[in-house]
């Protein structure tokens, strides 16, 4: 560290500068309290499992499947017909009925990989700062006497693989279901019962 009225190197230890003789107690303890707030004691990044995103389109994968190949391939079969194409009458709804089966799972997992890529939660010593999203960012900030409750949930695909999610709940959330219908949602978190402490920790000592 460095002295305040001279700018001279001295030591966390020393009370007085050796070159101006400044008073400098409690500088040293100053500038780690600032260098602390500044730090993030606690970054968290989201797990990615691709299987398990997948999985979890597999209603919509079904859905838009036969849409499309209905759609699509009925349309497709009335130009195909129209220029006297030699291809059997079942080709086009197979063919659209792939692009979506195959494409929606795939849009899924690119989107949401990249989206966990840029996904970070930084904690430091008064607030929470978020980034999320890969196609649309947010970028927020939140003062940790406005989280009103922390909660930890943790589903079975979560479990498997030692996963969690924490929700950390604002004024204005309410609870649907037992799911935050506001506030800031961390999913996919390593170590979910050890972040979580950490979390209620960091929250409750800010607000002593």
């Amino acid at each position: 560290m460095f002295c305040v009225q001279c700018g001279r190197e001295i030591t966390e230890q020393a009370n007085f500068c050796s070159e101006c003789g400044a008073a400098i107690y409690g500088t040293a303890q100053a500038q780690n309290e600032e260098i602390e707030a500044n730090d993030p004691g606690l970054v968290l990044k989201p797990v990615f499992v691709g299987w398990v995103t997948a999985l979890s389109v597999l209603p919509l994968q079904i859905f838009f499947t036969i849409w499309g190949a209905g759609f699509f391939g009925g349309f497709s079969l009335i130009a195909v017909k129209a220029l006297k194409l030699a291809l059997p009458i079942w080709s086009t709804f197979v063919f659209f009925g792939s692009v979506f089966f195959l494409g929606i799972p795939l849009a899924a997992y690119m989107g949401k990989k990249k989206s966990y890529a840029k996904t970070e939660y930084r904690f430091f010593k008064n607030k929470l700062d978020y980034f999320e999203g890969f196609f649309t960012v947010q970028e927020k900030s939140i003062d940790y006497r406005n989280i009103i409750e922390v909660n930890l949930l943790k589903g079975p695909f979560q479990q498997k693989y030692g996963l969690g999610t924490i929700l950390l709940s604002t004024p204005a959330a309410g609870f649907s279901n037992r799911s935050a219908m506001s506030g800031i949602r961390i999913t996919d978190i390593e170590n979910p019962d050890q972040v979580y402490s950490q979390i209620k920790q960091l929250i409750d000592q800010s607000k002593k």
